[in-house]
């Protein structure tokens, strides 16, 4: 396990001390057992049988995280929520890789694939979509950094632990990020359902970078001003559009679908 290190002086928190913590039996053990994300507390219900226990015990040991055990009122009073299932963990600010990280080295690999979310806004639809980027293996996930939701308890929870399992970077400046991307031979697609060519008629297996845009204003000016191509999914409904992370979802299937064939 990757042993995270900490910061000198007081860590920062994940928000203030209510907004802080995440809780439930599967967030809290895929955040141990990832050992990347700081975790400054764990708390267990004192009446937890030691066998569930056993290896948040054993992860939160190995990285020296301060252990406390607390009734289960205890725990409702610390994350104000009954659904903690006897895990609850106080976080600090999430890891984000560095953008120099995305870029450096020899370039982007020939199957790299990229999401770029241009200001998705609700912490639900990050997460699911976090899901879709690590169970269909996107290289990294970039995240605007104004006007877009980041790593908060909330998107933790909806990513099923994913987001302690994908490459997320936090960019300052998006579309100056697309700009470089395309230097480096990647070409940069935007979803949009008005666009002509479809999903399955876009050849995806050469080094791209997929722009979602906001859940209700698409994409920024300036991100469309870095966009190459515009890809929609193909519909029969009478629904002028698809949820930003259902739409997502179906964008990595088919990427996946077009390399695994190749």
């Amino acid at each position: 396990m990757e042993r995270y290190q900490r910061a000198k002086g007081k860590p920062r928190l994940l928000g203030n001390h209510q907004k802080c913590w995440i809780w439930g039996r599967n967030p809290v053990l895929e955040t141990l057992r990832a050992g990347r994300w700081p975790i400054l507390e764990l708390w267990l219900e004192a009446a937890l049988a030691d066998d569930p226990a056993r290896e948040a015990l054993a992860c939160a040991e190995q990285l020296k995280i301060p252990i406390h055990r607390g009734s289960i009122d205890d725990l409702v009073r610390l994350c104000h929520s009954a659904e903690h299932q006897g895990y609850l963990a106080k976080m600090g600010e999430f890891p984000y890789v560095g953008e120099e990280e995305l870029l450096g080295g020899e370039g982007p690999p020939a199957t790299a694939f990229y999401l770029l979310l241009d200001g998705v806004q609700d912490p639900h639809n990050l997460g699911a979509i976090l899901r879709s980027a690590e169970v269909f293996g996107a290289t990294a996930v970039v995240l605007a950094g104004q006007g877009q939701v980041g790593v908060t308890r909330q998107v933790a929870r909806s990513s099923a632990g994913a987001v302690n399992r994908v490459t997320l970077v936090q960019s300052s400046d998006l579309p100056a990020l697309a700009g470089r991307l395309k230097q480096a031979g990647v070409t940069v697609v935007g979803a949009s359902e008005k666009a002509e060519t479809t999903i399955d008629h876009f050849d995806w297996r050469r080094p791209v970078a997929l722009v979602v845009g906001n859940e209700g204003h698409g994409h920024s000016p300036e991100m469309s001003a870095q966009i190459e191509s515009w890809v929609r999914i193909p519909q029969e409904g009478q629904i002028g559009s698809l949820n930003a992370a259902v739409a997502a979802a179906i964008f990595c299937y088919e990427i996946r679908r077009q390399r695994r064939m190749e």
